[in-house]
């Protein structure tokens, strides 16, 4: 089905995430409640909207959830059948929770900090296969000794969207998207800003686009951007009147 702006308002609108990154569905639902966005020409299932958002192409085969949620629409969460064949350890069933003391939350500022699969379940005393089970869901590359740069770990939790927006996937600090690196804590959406614009940012960084969840840096604002804007602004108001 072509992909277009209404399927994926559609599918934003009733996709509701938490903070574990499931996403739970709101929405319209099929006979055998299974979710279903109605937009374009023919309904379809969010699993396959949520795919093709996060993966960026069709999917091939049935789409399920692959984290144990039942009817999880997060498109990090789902699998087809290319997926499936190669990664044949992963059953649709919700995972044991034999040594799973930590949050995923933990786990992923732990990635980001790029720390490997068995220090993280040392430090939080959790099982090393559910941390790389996490790792690959969010797209973590394989560990190494050198740490990755504060980019690629920012880069690693961010899910593009149509439009130019990125969707944060990673952990919040205060309802805001937070990059834990370092073992600091930074707002997700000033290193985007950085990542973008080549400098620090200079004051509160706000998306411009519209969309209050974005943290594309390209979308993104710091207080002299907003100075000069308005001073633009002023003085080509001026010369019209």
């Amino acid at each position: 089905m072509p992909f277009t702006q209404q399927v994926e308002d559609a599918y934003w609108a009733f996709a509701v995430f938490d903070d574990l990154g499931h996403a739970h569905w709101t929405g319209p639902t099929a006979s055998n409640q299974s979710p279903k966005v109605v937009a374009g020409e023919k309904p379809e299932t969010a699993y396959r909207v949520a795919f093709r958002l996060h993966h960026g192409r069709q999917p091939d085969g049935p789409v399920h959830p692959a984290c144990g949620i039942p009817r999880c629409v997060a498109g990090a969460h789902l699998m087809d059948a290319p997926l499936r064949h190669a990664n044949p350890d992963t059953r649709i069933r919700r995972p044991s929770t034999r040594r799973r003391n930590a949050s995923r939350a933990d786990v992923v500022a732990l990635l980001a900090e790029g720390h490997s699969n068995k220090e993280i379940g040392r430090r939080l005393h959790t099982d090393p296969h559910y941390v790389g089970r996490i790792r690959v869901e969010l797209g973590f590359p394989a560990w190494s000794r050198i740490a990755l740069p504060i980019g690629e770990c920012w880069a690693a939790l961010v899910r593009p969207v149509h439009g130019g927006h990125a969707r944060w996937a990673g952990p919040l600090r205060d309802g805001m998207p937070n990059l834990v690196h370092g073992q600091r804590n930074h707002s997700a959406r000033r290193v985007g800003f950085a990542l973008a614009h080549g400098r620090e940012p200079i004051g509160r960084v706000l998306p411009t686009c519209g969309a209050a969840w974005c943290v594309a840096g390209e979308h993104a604002a710091d207080a002299q951007i907003r100075r000069a804007d308005h001073l633009y602004s002023r003085i080509f108001s001026g010369v019209a009147a």
